[in-house]
């Protein structure tokens, strides 16, 4: 039994040593700059008989991308955003955020203290291509503390879907899986508090969709359970072997 401990023991700081030395994996997905296959459109609420203005230019000068609106007025509702579309030729190639843990933003704020991101994504379930409301939003309130260019970290397991949604296409609350394998759209939207008539302002110099892999945790966890299963099956033979040795 002594020899058995030693030998699981080795096993044990030679796995651990592995996990420690293995390179870490990364996931990156660049939302802005833009990539391959993605388009990005602005958008206001002037085609529904809103006023709202909405505003998308570029800078040479440090290649961001400024975006600006100014809610109108009256008593309609009022919208203005962004939209990043993955898979524009509606052939299903989704972007997969599998193994992304969160979105990051740099960007510079101006005039308004919160904004929304929303994030579509394919519920095979559910989601029917034809219709864009089919997709599954997951939904986050970005505040901003302060104006001026910051850096802004949201993790994904803080998006949430809205109850209107669920009402909306009639889909059953049970299925609440998030299907981030099928990430469609992106979306900046102004914020639920917006005020009536003031302009708002991101530049944006980047957005990334990042995370990093368990892979190497899960192998390492895998390897412990061997050992334990090992040290076990030969202790419960051990005092088999004892019982009928007495008999």
């Amino acid at each position: 039994m002594k020899r058995l401990n030693r030998i699981l023991f080795v096993l044990s700081v030679i796995g651990i040593a592995v996990y420690g030395l293995a390179p870490e994996r990364y996931f990156k997905d660049m939302v802005f700059p833009l990539q391959e296959s993605m388009i990005l459109t602005a958008y206001d609420d002037r085609d529904d008989g809103g006023m709202s203005i909405a505003n998308l230019s570029t800078t040479d000068a440090d290649s961001s991308l400024l975006f600006s609106c100014t809610l109108h007025t009256g008593e309609s509702p009022a919208w203005c955003g962004l939209l990043w579309s993955f898979a524009p030729d509606s052939l299903l190639h989704y972007r997969n955020w599998m193994l992304v843990d969160s979105l990051v933003f740099d960007v510079d704020v101006q005039g308004t203290t919160e904004f929304l991101i929303k994030l579509w994504t394919f519920d095979p379930d559910v989601t029917d291509p034809e219709n864009k409301f089919s997709f599954r939003p997951l939904i986050k309130e970005v505040t901003v503390e302060k104006e001026g260019r910051q850096r802004i970290v949201v993790p994904i397991s803080q998006l949430y879907v809205p109850d209107y949604w669920y009402e909306s296409q009639k889909v059953d609350r049970s299925l609440e899986l998030k299907h981030l394998e099928g990430a469609a759209r992106l979306e900046i939207s102004s914020g639920w508090n917006m005020k009536r008539g003031k302009s708002f302002s991101l530049k944006i110099y980047s957005i990334e969709a990042k995370g990093v892999s368990s892979f190497a945790l899960g192998l390492l966890l895998f390897f412990f359970l061997a050992i334990a299963t090992i040290a076990v099956g030969y202790r419960h033979k051990k005092k088999e072997y004892e019982k009928y040795a007495k008999v």
